[in-house]
Protein backbone atom coordinates (compact mmCIF):
# COMPACT_ATOMS: atom_id res chain seq x y z
CA UNK A 1 0.00 0.00 0.00
CA UNK A 2 1.30 3.19 -0.66
CA UNK A 3 1.76 5.93 1.81
CA UNK A 4 -0.45 8.85 1.14
CA UNK A 5 1.46 11.47 2.96
CA UNK A 6 4.66 10.66 1.08
CA UNK A 7 2.63 12.28 -2.01
CA UNK A 8 2.05 15.97 0.29
CA UNK A 9 4.39 18.47 -0.46
CA UNK A 10 5.22 21.18 2.11
CA UNK A 11 3.46 23.39 1.71
CA UNK A 12 0.25 22.35 -0.23
CA UNK A 13 -3.19 21.88 0.71
CA UNK A 14 -4.35 18.40 1.60
CA UNK A 15 -6.92 17.05 -0.96
CA UNK A 16 -10.54 16.44 0.04
CA UNK A 17 -10.23 13.29 -0.94
CA UNK A 18 -7.32 12.42 1.26
CA UNK A 19 -8.56 14.50 3.56
CA UNK A 20 -11.90 12.80 3.58
CA UNK A 21 -10.39 9.00 3.49
CA UNK A 22 -8.51 10.01 6.82
CA UNK A 23 -11.32 11.17 8.53
CA UNK A 24 -13.44 8.38 7.82
CA UNK A 25 -10.50 5.89 8.95
CA UNK A 26 -10.26 7.45 12.34
CA UNK A 27 -13.79 7.65 13.03
CA UNK A 28 -13.35 3.85 12.57
CA UNK A 29 -10.55 3.40 14.87
CA UNK A 30 -12.44 5.36 17.18
CA UNK A 31 -15.76 3.47 16.80
CA UNK A 32 -13.89 0.04 17.00
CA UNK A 33 -12.37 1.89 20.38
CA UNK A 34 -15.84 2.31 21.90
CA UNK A 35 -17.42 -0.87 20.76
CA UNK A 36 -14.51 -2.93 22.41
CA UNK A 37 -14.98 -0.56 25.80
CA UNK A 38 -18.66 -1.60 25.79
CA UNK A 39 -18.32 -4.85 25.20
CA UNK A 40 -15.12 -5.66 27.34
CA UNK A 41 -15.53 -3.52 29.71
CA UNK A 42 -18.73 -1.66 30.60
CA UNK A 43 -20.72 -4.45 29.46
CA UNK A 44 -19.77 -7.44 32.21
CA UNK A 45 -19.28 -4.51 34.77
CA UNK A 46 -23.14 -3.93 34.50
CA UNK A 47 -24.05 -7.23 34.85
CA UNK A 48 -21.71 -7.97 37.74
CA UNK A 49 -23.46 -4.98 39.70
CA UNK A 50 -26.74 -6.00 38.53
CA UNK A 51 -26.80 -9.44 40.00
CA UNK A 52 -24.28 -7.83 42.88
CA UNK A 53 -27.52 -5.57 43.79
CA UNK A 54 -30.21 -8.58 43.51
CA UNK A 55 -28.53 -11.40 45.85
CA UNK A 56 -27.87 -8.03 48.55
CA UNK A 57 -31.53 -7.43 48.35
CA UNK A 58 -32.84 -11.05 48.31
CA UNK A 59 -30.33 -11.76 51.16
CA UNK A 60 -32.09 -9.41 53.41
CA UNK A 61 -35.61 -10.43 53.53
Amino acid sequence: MENPFKKIIQDEELPNSLREKIMDDVALIKLSLDMADLVAVKYPGTIGEFFNTKNKTSGKK
